[in-house]
């Protein structure tokens, strides 16, 4: 059963809270980075898996050209940004997770059963809510992370989220008034 957008974002909100909190586990003593930076960058990898799996999958589901262009883009972009930052945890000694977290692979699941209209506007509804959510992410990064590389790693690409959000509104409100 779809769940409606506030249900689907109050599961990300639980997702990514049950990710930080189990996250601890997996912090790294050999890391040369704090558990702050450490624990902003294994999300950050999760988010940006999900972003990946999630935009192929617009790609191949939408029924707008548009949302599979926007899908086609932010394919692109979090796969270089995916790539940047498993070569500054490399560099940091951090074992990055490569697997989603558990809201945004129940998210992923629901979204393989739709297409066309219906797809392109649950889909959409879902990046506003994790663009809200990553957005916060990287800017709390950017501001107050303790690593210089990791805090210039954040404050680079939090404007690509920015961005993301702003198509993701862009396209939806389309959507509505399209009558979609």
């Amino acid at each position: 059963m779809m769940l409606n957008s506030f249900c689907r974002a109050a599961a990300a909100v639980m997702g990514c809270t049950a990710l930080i909190a189990s996250g601890c586990s997996f912090l790294q003593s050999s890391a040369e980075v704090t558990p702050v930076d450490q624990q902003f960058m294994l999300t950050a990898a999760s988010e940006e898996i999900a972003e990946v799996d999630m935009a192929e999958l617009a790609e191949r589901h939408a029924g707008d050209p548009a949302v599979k262009a926007y899908g086609h883009r932010l394919a692109q972009e979090y796969t270089h940004i995916n790539a940047e930052l498993s070569q500054l945890a490399d560099r940091k000694r951090v074992n990055l997770i490569n697997a989603m977290d558990p809201a945004n692979r129940t998210l992923y699941e629901e979204l393989t059963n739709l297409n066309g209209k219906l797809f392109d506007r649950e889909y959409l509804r879902a990046q506003i809510n994790i663009h809200r959510m990553g957005n916060g992410l990287y800017e709390s990064e950017a501001q107050a992370g303790e690593d210089a590389d990791v805090k210039a790693f954040a404050a680079k690409n939090a404007p690509v989220g920015v961005e993301h959000l702003q198509l993701a509104q862009a396209l939806l409100l389309k959507e509505q008034q399209a009558g979609r």
